[in-house]
């Protein structure tokens, strides 16, 4: 019945600079975008990201989903180089993880599974 997560929401209180942030530092492109509706799909892999523009955003105590990386450290030195607050990476023996934060305080997480 259900073949996959079609989009994954996410909500941002500065669409147009959410758009800059995720697109420029993250590299996702965008598929389209309606700042007037408040909402712009980003291309990541088969699941694009949602952004919604609210008024506020209370970010979840829990990353609602992560990012796949190949090179974990790579990611991490990324995102730290450019002063993006991340935690240190974990590693449970079998997957490589940390989390982030975009701008609004969203904890988002990247995650690598040693093959």
């Amino acid at each position: 019945m259900f073949t996959r997560i079609d989009t994954v929401f996410l909500q941002v209180t500065g669409l147009g600079k959410a758009i800059e942030w995720y697109s420029t530092l993250l590299g996702f492109p965008v598929r389209w975008k309606d700042e007037q509706g408040g909402y712009a799909a980003l291309e990541v892999g088969e699941t694009p990201l949602t952004l919604v523009h609210s008024e506020k955003v209370i970010p979840s105590s829990h990353m609602p989903f992560n990012f796949y990386v190949s090179d974990i450290e790579e990611a991490h030195q990324h995102l730290a180089g450019h002063k993006v607050k991340t935690s240190p990476i974990q590693d449970d023996g079998t997957v490589k993880w940390f989390e982030f934060e975009d701008p609004d305080g969203n904890k988002l997480g990247v995650c690598h599974f040693k093959e």
